[in-house]
């Protein structure tokens, strides 16, 4: 899904023992569509030949983010940013769209990575942006 097709971000109100209007949370994913090669049991929607268009995507992926805070969008409760391969955006680039999301205290925030791509360097970027769980693929 392109950011520009994203649905529109709805917060639920219901009713709560303890606040008469209580959001409620929801969950986030962010995909990263860009591979090195597509893997024979892929059937997400990938590319492997437009790495050109990665600083753009983000960028639209931000935009579209943001738009959704703008318009009320509360708070998500996790996040999953999966793909493709997630970890093939540079780290600084990919965690300016976690910076983005209204994370909730306590969100569960992973990413998904080759473990080709991992290094201490990205580790420390995604950690410092609050990222509490990596998905190693196998």
């Amino acid at each position: 899904m392109t950011a520009s097709a994203m649905p529109s971000h709805r917060v639920v109100v219901r009713p709560g023992p303890s606040s008469p209007e209580e959001p409620v949370g929801c969950g986030a994913y962010v995909h990263i569509p860009f591979c090195v090669h597509r893997c024979d049991y892929c059937a997400f929607a990938t590319w492997t030949d437009r790495d050109h268009l990665m600083a753009d995507y983000l960028d639209a992926v931000r935009t579209e983010v943001e738009r959704a805070v703008a318009q009320g969008w509360s708070g998500v409760t996790s996040v999953f940013v999966g793909g493709g391969t997630p970890s093939r955006v540079p780290p600084r680039d990919l965690v300016g769209i976690l910076d983005a999301l209204p994370r909730r205290e306590g969100c569960e925030t992973t990413i998904e990575c080759n473990p080709d791509d991992v290094d201490v360097e990205m580790m420390r970027i995604y950690a410092d942006h609050g990222v509490t769980r990596i998905s190693l693929g196998v």
